[in-house]
């Protein structure tokens, strides 16, 4: 047996909350674009088999827990010196 349920109509907003919502106002699209802040940017870096093992050797030889992102940084910063 299905049951058959009414559809309810929906509430038609009223003229004046329209008007609030319109005359609200927002942002640009210059405004929404975000304040040149130190960000991060994420990307994806191919690294072949044979150099992530020497990474490893090289990090897990090393004094604490360093991740192979932490290494990376800190060669590159190494480099860019």
């Amino acid at each position: 047996m299905t049951v058959k349920r009414k559809a309810i109509p929906a509430k038609k907003p009223a003229q004046s909350d329209l008007d609030a919502i319109i005359n609200k106002g927002g942002k640009t699209a210059e405004d929404s674009k975000p304040q040149a802040i130190e960000a991060e940017t994420r990307f994806t870096l191919r690294i072949p088999p044979k150099l992530i093992a020497k990474i490893d050797k090289d990090r897990k030889a090393r004094v604490g827990n360093v991740s192979r992102n932490q290494w990376i940084l800190e060669a590159v910063a190494e480099r860019l010196k």
